[in-house]
């Protein structure tokens, strides 16, 4: 993974810094430290988008980061009040809620149905799902692609019995896959793309098999009830990099490259075909499909609605024990009240 060993995040990072003090003065605004988790998909673009264009410094945020490579290690470090907040999948922000770690969901980043899926090499003999009987495939087990993988064998009526699933980290897969050592691999962005562009042919995505798919940004609770205007600052900065995407999405693609070292051609392909990142406003409309709506959340509907349909299957996959009530798991509050200050 040349491209991404390449990665300049943390030089962004410290040359930031230098002028947070001087940003956060300049909105009047007291400075407010946050450790926030991150990490380098693409479908976390508008985090991207703040570190690149100083967002967060000009909201009066000073961030501590703890990088991850996906959901799950970010379990402990919840746990362990090592971060106070972060982004990650749908998939395993349910399976950290069902496994009792003290979190809230607090904002939708974005819809990543097109974003996420599984490439095959060119010689596999591998041209639809059906034909991964007997294959091995890579995924990350815990990850949202790896629910995406059982829910694409049951789509194409094979059993994870029927194929060798192999546990790679992204660090390891694109060598894997361009030597391969994996003929099939189901990742998110940006691997799914770099898999492409090693060769590797789309065989279908999440959306193709009708799993919801997407990211959305965890609070810690105990840090959450002592830093409402925190959250307030980071839906500002959410809001405005949603805004960028949108209206300008050439300039918010390369801005992104740049923090993850991508080339502009493949973070636009996944803005504009693989993705989707919603307004706060968007965010709290009963009819956006992962909707933070409260009324819609008391009812089992939107991102609870669709949490509880992914516990359930994982339940049903022997990855957890029991379904929890993921209606108090969400929390709207910061959502409806920075709508009311806008």
């Amino acid at each position: 993974m040349d491209a991404l060993s390449r990665f300049a995040h943390r030089t962004v990072i410290a040359a930031a810094a230098l002028c947070w003090v001087a940003s956060a003065a300049a909105q009047g605004k007291a400075p407010i430290e946050v450790k926030m988790g991150w990490q380098p998909t693409m479908n976390g673009a508008r985090y991207f988008i703040g570190v690149a264009e100083k967002m967060f410094e000009k909201e009066g945020l000073r961030l501590s980061l703890t990088k991850f490579t996906a959901g799950p290690p970010f379990f402990a470090a919840f746990q362990s009040e090592s971060i106070d907040i972060g982004f990650m999948g749908f998939q395993p922000a349910t399976t950290g809620i069902a496994q009792g770690i003290p979190i809230k969901v607090v904002a939708i980043e974005n819809d990543a149905a097109g974003a996420e899926g599984l490439v095959a090499r060119a010689d596999s003999g591998i041209k639809s799902l059906a034909d991964l009987r007997g294959k091995s495939v890579a995924t990350k087990r815990g990850s949202s692609a790896h629910t995406a993988l059982l829910r694409g064998l049951e789509f194409a009526k094979l059993s994870p019995n029927d194929v060798r699933i192999v546990d790679i980290d992204v660090t390891a897969l694109i060598p894997a896959f361009t030597k391969g050592d994996v003929p099939a691999a189901w990742y998110w962005e940006p691997w799914m793309g770099l898999l492409k562009r090693q060769g590797g042919v789309l065989i279908a995505t999440d959306r193709d098999v009708g799993f919801p798919v997407g990211i959305l940004w965890a609070a810690r609770e105990k840090w959450l009830k002592a830093n409402p205007e925190a959250m307030q600052r980071l839906l500002a900065v959410l809001d405005a990099a949603a805004a960028r995407i949108k209206q300008q999405p050439k300039q918010a693609a390369a801005a992104v490259a740049k923090e993850l070292a991508l080339t502009e051609e493949h973070v636009l392909e996944v803005f504009t075909k693989g993705a989707s990142w919603p307004s706060n406003a968007e965010s709290l409309a009963a009819t956006y499909p992962y909707t933070m709506d409260p009324r819609s959340i008391a009812a089992g509907k939107g991102i609870a609605g669709i949490m509880t349909e992914n516990a359930e299957f994982q339940k049903a996959a022997g990855i957890i024990k029991a379904v929890p009530d993921y209606k108090q798991a969400i929390d709207s509050s910061h959502l409806v009240r920075y709508a009311k200050r806008k």
